[in-house]
């Protein structure tokens, strides 16, 4: 398409164009023959991604379901010895935390950590305060070579 009329007639073909600019689209296509075979290029892609379905075929899902039942008709089974290696995992973890002292709520305010990041969050807005003034002062020093180079202009 030579045109450069593919946007707009994406959004016409979707119904998201504008009063104005569906009008301009429908002249256009009554003069562009490029762009009415796009038109029904796009109208019949559309209709064969419409037909299709997302459901497996029939053969696929009566495999996975005989697939589900054979492991289904074993059963779950837990041995004496995953019975012993999980009771024993579970006492560990329970003297571990039955050991382990709570940490209160004092303890991040005692660690330094709170001042440190306050210290980091300070110097941020900081930087950002000084970045902010210094576009300003960029923005008023264009805008003045701006008005110097105007006035050479007329000067010549």
């Amino acid at each position: 398409m030579s045109c450069e009329y593919g946007e707009k007639l994406i959004l016409y073909f979707y119904g998201e164009a504008d009063p104005g600019l569906k009008a301009g689209v429908e002249a256009h296509l009554s003069a562009c023959a490029s762009c009415r075979q796009e038109l029904a290029a796009l109208k019949l892609a559309e209709e064969g991604l419409s037909s299709l379905t997302a459901e497996p075929r029939p053969a696929v899902l009566a495999a996975v379901m005989a697939a589900a039942r054979a492991a289904g008709a074993r059963g779950f089974s837990f041995g004496w010895r995953e019975l012993a290696l999980s009771g024993a995992l579970a006492s560990v973890l329970a003297g571990v935390f039955a050991v382990a002292r709570p940490a209160g709520r004092e303890m991040a305010w005692h660690s330094g950590l709170d001042s440190k990041l306050d210290s980091v969050e300070y110097s941020l807005y900081q930087e950002q305060l000084d970045l902010a003034a210094s576009a300003g002062d960029w923005d008023y020093r264009y805008s003045e070579l701006e008005d110097e180079g105007l006035k050479a202009s007329e000067n010549v």
